[in-house]
Parts: C-alpha cells; structure tokens; sequence
C-alpha cells in the first residue's frame, strides 16, 4: 500500500526544491557576472597571455559560485523578504518591493564575494612588485560590484522566479 504525501508537505516540499533551483541559479549569475566584472576591471599587462587572464576568470568563478551557493543555500533569503515586508510594509508585486528585495540580497551576497575574489586575486595572481594598495582595490571594486549585483539581481530575479516556482492551478471562472 502506497502511502500518499500530507499536501501541504507536498507543497513545502516543492518549495524546498524550487528554493534549491533558484540558490543555484543564482549562485551562478552573480559569480559569472561578479567574476567577468572583475576580469573587465584588472589591468593586465600587455605582455600577460590570454590564457592566464581565462585561468585567472576560471578560478574566481569557481570561488565565487562556491560562495554564492553556500550562501543561497544558508541564508534564507525569502525569509528576509518577508521580514522586510513587514518592517516597510511593502506590498507584494511593486518595484519598490523589488527594489529593497533586491538591495537586501544584494548587500548579503556581494561583500563576501567581493572580498574573497578582491583577497584571491592579491594573494595569488598580482606578482609582488605590482601589487597596488589593497583597500583601495578593494573599495573600488566593492563599490562597482555592488552597481553590477544590483542590476543583474534587479532583472534576473523575476525571470528566475517564473521559470522555477511551481505554476499555480488555473481556478475556473466563477459564474
């Protein structure tokens, strides 16, 4: 004998999956984004073969996703939607909702990424004798990560939202 799911475990269960779906989804958006912004911003010298500079996005790319992931993955971001909701008393559905959704997220998400990639980058690929000041590396970078965060989150989130959120059953017209 089968024993069928409670419905609402059903439901919280799709959840968790969907939830799963758009971490990863996510995860790789801003690492993509965040480690192709910081590629375009390093000055490579001219001499430097393309391959490192591939390596070099390769590398922090993976760093990243593996940040973003965890992240996604601990930090329960609808959560926090919610308690802003209630603490701006937000409505759903508005650009001011997504706006400070979005900003949350954003601000969770991108200084960790910034300062894992922005220290990888240091330690590892800058030589000694061409390593600029670090804090304003940093702060530069933070600040231009933020901007670009803040606009693939802005646009990205809805279209990731509707691929992978389970589609409400179509009610029939009441007559």
């Amino acid at each position: 004998m089968v024993q069928l799911k409670n419905p609402s475990a059903q439901i919280e269960e799709q959840m968790r999956k969907a939830g799963l779906k758009i971490a990863l989804i996510m995860a790789f958006l801003m690492s993509f984004g965040l480690s192709l912004t910081g590629q375009l911003m390093a000055e490579h010298p001219p001499e430097m073969p393309i391959i490192a500079a591939v390596i070099g996005f390769a590398e922090c790319f993976i760093l990243s996703f593996m940040i973003s992931f965890a992240i996604g993955f601990f930090v329960p971001i609808p959560k926090v939607n919610a308690a802003l909701a209630r603490e701006f008393h937000l409505k759903p559905h508005t650009l001011k909702t997504h706006f400070i959704e979005s900003l949350a997220s954003n601000l969770i998400y991108t200084p960790f990424i910034t300062t894992a990639m922005v220290c990888f980058v240091y330690i590892t690929m800058i030589p000694d004798g061409h390593k600029p000041p670090f804090l304003p590396m940093f702060i530069q970078s933070l600040i231009v990560c933020l901007i670009v965060a803040q606009a693939l989150i802005m646009l990205f989130t809805p279209i990731i939202m509707k691929l992978v959120l389970p589609k409400a059953p179509q009610q029939p017209p009441q007559k």
